[in-house]
């Protein structure tokens, strides 16, 4: 299994690549594992993770297709067991959202753009109060 190293002590630790780790993304991937699940089996944090992505190409590679194959491990899943009354579909459903939020996502926040032209005559709704007014006084 590829770990990463530690370099230096302290609150500045900085984690050491190793190109190793982009097959045990995969493998990991391959289980259904969440990104999460992935970095701690190769101790690293998500910030280091990230700063692996933007420097070693390689890794956001692996690390997009470690993703893939979760999200196909899933789905496999779910679908092997459609007909399985004790399959446990709900929580496959909360794995599936909660990971793949742009494919399976309930999208609440939705924005819908209206316009409408609208004409109001005040002129004969002035008139009719300036009249109104008149007979009371």
């Amino acid at each position: 299994m590829a770990t990463a190293k530690k370099k230096g002590e302290g609150t500045a630790t900085r984690y050491q690549y190793d190109p190793k780790m982009c097959e045990e993304l995969i493998e990991m991937g391959k289980t259904g594992a969440s990104q999460k699940m992935m970095f701690a089996h190769i101790g690293i944090s998500s910030g280091a993770a990230q700063t692996f992505r933007k420097n070693h190409p390689e890794f956001a590679d692996a690390l997009d297709m470690a993703v893939t194959h979760s999200q196909a491990f899933w789905e496999r899943e779910i679908l092997a067991n459609v007909n399985n009354k004790a399959f446990n579909s709900r929580l496959a459903e909360i794995a599936l959202r909660g990971q793949f939020k742009g494919d399976y996502g309930d999208d609440r926040n939705q924005k819908v753009d209206l316009k409408a032209t609208v004409e109001v005559d005040f002129g004969s709704a002035v008139a009719d109060l300036i009249t109104a007014l008149k007979k009371a006084s």
